[in-house]
């Protein structure tokens, strides 16, 4: 009689399904365990703007599920308005390659990073705070007018050398350029923010993990 073919496996041989499982704890691991420690730590850092700024304008925290933003005045604009600068992974939160598999390596050590922008059309903080999305938390913080200037011009300057590469959201309602600084567990979008406010001369309270901001 003769011998009928071998039928392909409809799933991995024993063998195959230990080395995967092996991977995946291996993999997810290290991420449980990072998620785990920002839960139990509570890893917000408080931020307390200058004492008696000469020329005070409002600037803004921004919290929005795990991203954290800044707002700041934008009076270049016409009509003025309120303009968000926010920091992450690129593939993940530019490009929206939300795949579990991303999600490690994003994590873990340095990917490539995303300068983020958005826009509000709003004059004053009462009117931003009216036109933000309900589920956006926004914190008020009195700063130096002229800081907030010079960061402003900066982080323009940054997002105009790579509106080459320039991506856009409808989702976020942001548009992405790649950033010359790397994303990790060790510089999220917490930690970019905290610099640039210690650029607007506030005092951020230091933690070894940072996951979110939040004025004092």
């Amino acid at each position: 009689m003769p011998r009928m073919p071998a039928l392909p496996d409809s799933e991995p041989p024993p063998r195959r399904r230990r080395r995967l499982r092996r991977c995946l704890l291996a993999v997810g691991g290290p991420v449980v365990a990072y998620l785990l420690t920002i839960a139990i730590f509570g890893t917000t850092s408080t931020v307390r703007g200058p004492t008696e700024p000469r020329a005070p304008t409002s600037i803004f925290i921004l919290r929005e599920a795990l991203h954290v933003g800044l707002v700041i005045p934008d009076a270049a604009a016409a009509p003025s308005s309120y303009i968000e600068y926010g920091f992450g992974d690129w593939q993940y939160f530019a490009l929206a390659n939300t795949e579990w598999y991303r999600l490690p390596p994003a994590v873990l050590w340095p990917t490539a990073g995303a300068l983020a922008r958005r826009r509000f059309r709003a004059t004053t903080p009462a009117e931003l705070r009216a036109r933000a999305p309900h589920y956006v938390e926004l914190d008020e913080v009195l700063v130096e007018a002229a800081a907030v200037t010079r960061l402003r011009d900066r982080l323009t300057a940054e997002f105009a050398a790579g509106e080459p590469e320039l991506v856009k959201s409808w989702n976020h309602r942001m548009s992405f350029v790649p950033s010359p600084a790397s994303y990790w567990f060790g510089n999220t979008c917490a930690d970019v923010v905290a610099n640039w406010l210690a650029e607007l001369d506030c005092e951020v309270s230091f933690v070894a993990l940072r996951a979110s901001l939040r004025s004092s």
